[in-house]
């Protein structure tokens, strides 16, 4: 049956329900004109594939120009721009990633070459500014055309690199890492110049309170074309009357004072590194003098000849090495008593007593002993801080079994803390680091 929709009147078919009292709906060729529509369900593309529905879509046109949106390679594509609502957002993922007043705090990357005035501006990285100004968030550096400074700020101009910062502690440093000189201007002048081999120069006087120097080389004063050194040195500029100095002087060459010349007491005069003079000694160099008398002598060494007339009475008597001071014997190496050519006592770096081709020879000692302790324990003959060893077995004492050290077999550790139904003991029984150790002397209960 053929229908004509342009006419008013109403069908009814088993797909389509016609309610309209006027034209709203026009098919034509491959197309639909309608004036809404209002779909139920989901606007669907379909096909066998996404390439049969690639470039479907909505289009929008005046009948000269149209815009789209559609699927192109799987993606949504528009020649559109998008205007959304101010208080809406792009969204992915139900994430904000750009509304109308800034990015979304799961946007961390951009290629962006300029942004407006910042308020504010925090970087966790390293950064560069214009390729000239360089921040390093590792080092805490920052670096104006060079990339890893050397301290907290880092300059390089004219291949000088110009430091600023503390590279030792409680030190500020300011100065140049390379082979470059040091200058301080003022004025655009100037006034101090530091060497790159350490010499400093100051362009004007110095006026300090005090003057502290560790010079490694001599006050120079230098002699010129036009001036000697006769007269240089150090003036004391006083108030009233002559000025004290202390200088070099002519006929003949020497040191002059004005005044009097008064070491520490225990300072001395030297001639060639040997003192000559001090508070109370000549020099041992002194071999001439023509002394009448001296004082009461402390001591007296004759490399000739000398005789005593009266009895030496002194508190100290040395004989090669030997030495009686007072009650006290003394020696300057190892000393030995002997008996006929056999050692039986030896002080030296350790202490010997006894002969070791002789160790049959008893050794008695009368009173209690002690090792490693000032003073005894009472009614104990023997006391020894820490342990002990008799024929190659040692002896110590713990609350339980060692834990670490070298043992051998037959070692025994005593129990420092025995208790009822415990032991009195652990004996080693295979040898090791620690061993193997069993108990021993079950204590009774009871």
């Amino acid at each position: 049956m053929a229908l004509n929709i342009f006419e008013p009147l109403k069908f009814s078919t088993q797909g389509i329900n016609d309610l309209a009292t006027q034209t709203s709906l026009v098919v034509s060729n491959g197309k639909i004109t309608v004036d809404v529509v209002e779909p139920t369900k989901a606007l669907s593309f379909t096909g066998g594939s996404f390439a049969d529905v690639d470039g479907k879509g909505i289009k929008w046109t005046d009948g000269r120009k149209s815009k789209t949106l559609a699927l192109k390679q799987s993606k949504l594509w528009t020649d559109m721009s998008v205007n959304l609502a101010e208080e809406q957002a792009y969204e992915i993922n139900n994430t904000p990633v750009i509304s109308f007043a800034e990015l979304g705090p799961s946007v961390t990357k951009s290629n962006l070459k300029q942004v407006g005035t910042l308020r504010t501006l925090r970087v966790s990285g390293n950064t560069a500014l214009g390729d000239f100004a360089y921040i390093s968030s590792d080092l805490n550096r920052i670096g104006i055309n060079v990339e890893a400074p050397k301290a907290a700020i880092g300059i390089l101009e004219n291949d000088v690199e110009i430091i600023l910062g503390s590279t030792k502690s409680n030190t500020a440093v300011l100065g140049t890492m390379n082979y470059s000189n040091l200058e301080i201007v003022t004025d655009n002048t100037t006034r101090i110049t530091v060497k790159n081999n350490g010499d400093v120069r100051i362009h004007g006087k110095i006026f300090a309170e005090e003057v502290i120097t560790q010079r490694s080389s001599p006050l120079v004063f230098k002699e010129t074309d036009t001036s000697s050194n006769y007269g240089k040195g150090i003036v004391w500029s006083n108030k009233s009357g002559i000025n004290s100095q202390f200088t070099y002087q002519a006929n003949p060459d020497r040191i002059w004072s004005t005044d009097s010349i008064e070491l520490a007491s225990e300072k001395s005069f030297l001639i060639e590194g040997a003192t000559v003079l001090s508070k109370t000694t000549l020099g041992q160099t002194v071999v001439d003098s023509n002394l009448t008398t001296v004082g009461l002598l402390k001591g007296l060494q004759v490399a000739g000849d000398a005789a005593v007339t009266r009895t030496i009475s002194t508190s100290r008597l040395e004989i090669g090495d030997f030495a009686v001071d007072n009650n006290r014997l003394e020696y300057t190496d190892t000393f030995t008593i002997q008996t006929g050519s056999t050692g039986e006592f030896k002080i030296g770096q350790d202490i010997v007593i006894g002969n070791v081709d002789n160790t049959t020879r008893p050794v008695s000692i009368y009173g209690q002993l002690t090792v490693g302790v000032a003073s005894p324990q009472a009614n104990v003959a023997l006391t020894v801080a820490g342990p002990v060893s008799f024929d190659n077995k040692k002896f110590e004492t713990s609350n339980g079994t060692p834990t670490e050290g070298r043992y051998n077999k037959g070692d025994i550790v005593w129990n420092t803390d025995p208790k009822a139904t415990d032991y009195i003991g652990w004996v080693c029984v295979t040898p090791g680091s620690p061993g193997a150790w069993l108990p021993f002397g079950v204590i009774a209960n009871q």
